[in-house]
């Protein structure tokens, strides 16, 4: 194990990057605006017509169906309920990933009992915020953060973290 603080991350990995945060529900606000302000390319995909997706329009967020999103991005983070992941990932994930994409979960279930099984050739990991999405967005707002674990399921690129 290694604990790592703000002088060990950088966002360059992500700036030329288009990132998909599928799910606007309790993580997946706070991780698509603290992206956004943080100068990142984030699209947000929920379904057409929800409160979700007007909720994530009126905070200024690109938002688009689940399949529109992954076709466009190179980084597509899961924050789905565990049941719904599965579904989504065979209709409108999977299609869309193409070599050295990289699979983002903010829980391993899915991945751990090889619900969701994703090619060799994309990158797949677990970042998850110990915290509820409300504190992790505040925290941000406050210029802090929250502890988060991460974890690398598939290296591909060899920088996956």
């Amino acid at each position: 194990m290694k604990v790592y603080l703000d002088q060990d991350a950088s966002l360059d990995a992500l700036k030329d990057k288009k990132i998909a945060i599928l799910g606007y529900g309790s993580q997946g606000h706070a991780h698509a605006q603290n992206l956004k302000e943080s100068g990142m390319d984030v699209t947000v995909a929920e379904l057409p017509g929800s409160d979700a997706w007007k909720s994530a329009e009126e905070a200024g967020m690109n938002v688009k169906t689940a399949d529109e999103a992954a076709e466009e991005s190179n980084v597509i983070m899961v924050l789905l309920p565990d049941q719904l992941q599965k579904k989504v990932y065979d209709s409108s994930i999977e299609k869309n990933l193409n070599e050295g994409d990289t699979l983002v979960f903010a829980h391993g279930f899915n991945i751990h009992y090889k619900q969701i099984v994703p090619p060799s050739n994309v990158n797949v990991m677990m970042v998850a915020p110990k915290s509820p999405g409300h504190l992790v967005r505040r925290t941000f707002v406050d210029g802090k953060g929250v502890p988060c674990l991460i974890a690398i399921e598939n290296d591909f690129s060899g920088n996956t973290k």
